[in-house]
């Protein structure tokens, strides 16, 4: 088994492909793959690594090994508090199962890289998001979020958010301090405008807020290079 390697997280981070065409200074994107974040193509990767667990039991028993937690489509309704156990997880895979809240001991693990909660029934995120300070990944699809909570801003490592699929009606205007953000996916979501801050984001590449209620992006973001889905 070959030890845990940067290389996966690369895996992870390129997820999308792109055609696009420009339009008044604003990129407007169709995306090969909407929202497509399957793990099962790079499953058999990351199964060739050591520290992957794909079951509670286990990774209780070995909680200093586990590096990698993938407990999707487990019809899982609660999460233990154990999972504070595993101080080393660096990706934790909790798809497509039946959650309607992430215990709070989830966020002292602060290797955390990667979270995926996609396709479960969560109704809020807990403020204490904010410790994750090592992050990149965080995917939130398909829930019943109605809000994103302000504390999301001080995830400094933040690479791609993905809260589409949800009830948002608002982001924080403090999202404008996520500075190493570069995709952000809001489609789909109750929201009626986007806060300017969001021309603050440095690396922002991708803006997706389609099937919202907006009616203008903020000229502020328009005069930024940012691929848009409107």
């Amino acid at each position: 088994m070959k030890p845990f390697y940067p290389t996966l997280l690369f895996i992870l981070l390129t997820i999308y492909s792109f055609s696009q065409n420009e339009e008044n200074g604003v990129i407007y994107c169709r995306p090969a793959k909407v929202n497509d974040y399957s793990y099962e193509h790079y499953r058999s990767d990351y199964n060739n690594y050591e520290g992957v667990f794909h079951s509670l039991e286990a990774a209780y028993k070995n909680p200093m090994n586990v590096k990698i937690l993938d407990l999707s489509n487990q019809q899982l309704s609660s999460l233990s508090y154990r999972i504070g156990e595993l101080k080393n997880l660096e990706v934790l895979v909790l798809k497509d199962n039946d959650l309607d809240e992430l215990p709070y001991q989830l966020f002292s693990l602060t290797n955390l890289k990667v979270i995926d909660a996609s396709n479960n029934n969560l109704t809020e995120l807990n403020y204490q998001i904010g410790q994750l300070k090592y992050l990149k990944i965080l995917i939130l699809r398909n829930n019943q979020l109605s809000e994103l909570p302000y504390q999301i801003s001080q995830l400094e490592s933040l690479r791609i958010l993905d809260a589409s699929m949800n009830k948002i009606e608002e982001i924080p205007y403090q999202i404008g301090f996520l500075k190493n953000l570069e995709k952000l996916y809001l489609d789909n979501n109750r929201i009626k405008e986007l806060p300017f801050q969001l021309s603050l984001l440095p690396k922002l590449k991708l803006l997706n807020v389609r099937g919202n209620y907006i009616t203008e992006i903020p000229y502020q973001i328009r005069q930024k290079n940012i691929r848009v889905l409107y």
